[in-house]
C-alpha cells in the first residue's frame, strides 16, 4: 500500500501508473489469446468475437458501477488514514456485486441468442457467440469479484498486486486455451507416449502400456470461455487471501462486515452509477453500431473485433492505467483535505498520458496491416481491420484527455458531471455513424470516422469541464461513513 499525499505529483502518478498499465494490459491478453486460438477454429469463431466482446463491455458496466464507487471510497478513506473504512467499503461493494450478478446472469443466459441476432449476427456466428457467453456465465461471481478486489488494491495505492494477480491469471488462461480450445491427442504405445509432437520414453514401464489414443481439448469457443472463467476464479481467490493474510484486513473474513451499511452503500452507488451507466451506455451504443457494421458483411464484424479488441484496446489499457493512477492520487488528496493537489493531479496525469499516447498514434498509422495480420490470415478481414486501426490513430490523445480527467473527478468523489460529458458524446456517435456510413455513402469508413469525431468532442468537453472546476460542487464529504 502507498500513501501518495506527500510525494511529488509526477513521481506519485508514474509510480502507480506503471504497474496499473501492466495490470490493465494483461487482461487484454485474454482477448489476444482468444483471437489467436479461435482463428484456428474458424472464421465464424473470429466473427463471433465481434459480438460477445460488446456483451463483455456491457457486463463490465455493471461491474464498474460497484468497482469504481468502491475504489473511490476506499481511496478517500485511505487518504484520511481510516483503514477500517477501507475494509467496510470493500465489504459493502462485494455485497452489492452479489445482488447484481445473479439476476444479470439469469437474464443473459435466457436472452443472449436474441441479443446477438439483434446485433447483426447470423447462423454459426450466433451459435458460437452464445456458446461462449453461456460458458462464461458459469463463473460470473468471480468475473465480478476479481476486478472489485483489484480496484480495492488500487484505491489503497497498491498497483503492483493487481499486476501480479493479472499475470498469474493471464498465464493460466494462455495455458488452458492451448489445452482446451484446440484438439490434441495423447498416443500411448509400447515405445512411450507422444503428445503434440513430443515423445516421452517410459523405459521398463513400456511393457505395461498398451496401444491407446486419448483425445484432449477441442472445445472451441466453450474452451476459451471456460479458460477465462477458471483464471478469474484463481485471481479472485488469491487476491482475497492476500487482503486477509498479508494486508491484515481481517474484518473482511467476518460475516457481520457484510451487513447493510446504508450510508456507504449510497456513497458507492452515488459515485459508481454514473461511471457504470456511462460504460453500459457505451456498450449499448457499440451494440447498435455493430448492427450497422453487420450490414457490410460478417467479415466486417471480425475486422471490428480485431481492430477494437485485438489492437486498439491495448493502447486503451495504457490510458486506463494512467487514469487509475491519477484518480488514486486525487482520491488520496481529497481524503487528506488537499483539494488543490487533486486539481493539479488531474492536469499532470492528462499531460503525461497524452504524451505517452503519441506512440500508439504513430504505430497505428505506420503498420496497420501488420497489426491486423497478427490475428487473421483472411485477406478480406485483414484489409477492413487495417483501415479501422489507421483511422483510430486519431482517437488516442482525445481518449487520454477524456479518461484521465474523468478518472480524476471520480477519484475525488464527483462522477455525475463527467458522465454528462461521456454519455451524450457516446450517443452522438450513432447519428454521425449512420449519417456518414449510409447517408454520405462512406460505408465502414463512415462508422470509423464517427468514432473519431465523437472521441475528439468528448476529449475537448471533458478538459473544459475539469479546468472550469464545476465538478468540485459534486464532491461529497465521506467523514463518518465508516462509523455509520
Amino acid at each position: 500500500m502507498r500513501d501518495t499525499t506527500k510525494q511529488p505529483l509526477v513521481m506519485a502518478i508514474c509510480a502507480l501508473a506503471g504497474p496499473a498499465v501492466l495490470s490493465f494490459l494483461l487482461p487484454n491478453f485474454y482477448h489476444v489469446n482468444d483471437a489467436y486460438f479461435l482463428k484456428q477454429v474458424g472464421p465464424e469463431a473470429t466473427n463471433a468475437m465481434g459480438l460477445f466482446q460488446i456483451v463483455s463491455i456491457a457486463n463490465f458496466g455493471f461491474i464498474l458501477t460497484v468497482a469504481r464507487g468502491t475504489q473511490s471510497l476506499v481511496g478517500r478513506r485511505y487518504g484520511a488514514g481510516d483503514l477500517a473504512g477501507c475494509q467496510a467499503a470493500l465489504a459493502q461493494g462485494m455485497r452489492l456485486a452479489l445482488l447484481v450478478l445473479i439476476p444479470l446472469g439469469v437474464l443473459e443466459w435466457i436472452f443472449i441468442p436474441s441479443i446477438l441476432e439483434w446485433m447483426g449476427g447470423e447462423g454459426q456466428t450466433v451459435v458460437e457467440g452464445t456458446t461462449y457467453i453461456r460458458s462464461l456465465l458459469i463463473f460470473i461471481p468471480f468475473l465480478f469479484a476479481s476486478p472489485l478486489i483489484e480496484f480495492c488494491f488500487q484505491g489503497m495505492g497498491d498497483t503492483k498486486t493487481p499486476f501480479k494477480l493479472q499475470f498469474m491469471a493471464v498465464s493460466t488462461n494462455l495455458a488452458l486455451n492451448w489445452l482446451m480450445v484446440l484438439p490434441h491427442e495423447i498416443v500411448a504405445t509400447a515405445e512411450g507416449v507422444r503428445f503434440d509432437g513430443f515423445e516421452l520414453s517410459l523405459g521398463w514401464l513400456s511393457s505395461l502400456v498398451g496401444d491407446d489414443v486419448v483425445a484432449v481439448g477441442g472445445y472451441g469457443v466453450a474452451g476459451a470461455a471456460i479458460s477465462t472463467g477458471i483464471s478469474r476464479l484463481l485471481s479472485a481467490f488469491v487476491g482475497f487471501r492476500l487482503l486477509l493474510r498479508r494486508d491484515r484486513l481481517l474484518s473482511l473474513g467476518r460475516r457481520d462486515s457484510y451487513r447493510v451499511n446504508k450510508p456507504m452503500r449510497s456513497e458507492i452507488l452515488r459515485v459508481g452509477l454514473p461511471s457504470g451507466s456511462s460504460t453500459f451506455l457505451y456498450a449499448l451504443v457499440a451494440a447498435i453500431l455493430t448492427t450497422l457494421i453487420a450490414r457490410f458483411g460478417q467479415n466486417a464484424l471480425g475486422a471490428y473485433a480485431i481492430g477494437f479488441r485485438g489492437v486498439e484496446s491495448i493502447s486503451f489499457m495504457v490510458v486506463l492505467g494512467f487514469g487509475v493512477a491519477t484518480g488514486t492520487v486525487a482520491s488520496h488528496a481529497v481524503g487528506a483535505g488537499d483539494l488543490p493537489r487533486a486539481r493539479r493531479a488531474g492536469h499532470v496525469g492528462a499531460l503525461l498520458t497524452s504524451a505517452v499516447m503519441l506512440v500508439p498514434t504513430a504505430v497505428f498509422l505506420l503498420i496497420p496491416e501488420s497489426l491486423a495480420g497478427l490475428y487473421t490470415d483472411d485477406v478480406g478481414i485483414r484489409e477492413k481491420a487495417a483501415t479501422y486501426i489507421a483511422i483510430m490513430a486519431f482517437c488516442q490523445v482525445p481518449q487520454a484527455l477524456e479518461m484521465v480527467y474523468s478518472d480524476a473527478m471520480i477519484g475525488a468523489g464527483s462522477a455525475v458531471r463527467a458522465a454528462l460529458v461521456s454519455i451524450p458524446g457516446n450517443i452522438l456517435r450513432l447519428p454521425i455513424a449512420f449519417g456518414l456510413a449510409l447517408g454520405a455513402g462512406l460505408g465502414l469508413r463512415g462508422v470509423w470516422y464517427a468514432v473519431v469525431i465523437s472521441a475528439a468532442l468528448k476529449g475537448i468537453c471533458m478538459t473544459v469541464l475539469f479546468v472550469r472546476g464545476g465538478w468540485e460542487k459534486g464532491m461529497h464529504d465521506t467523514d463518518g461513513l465508516s462509523k455509520a
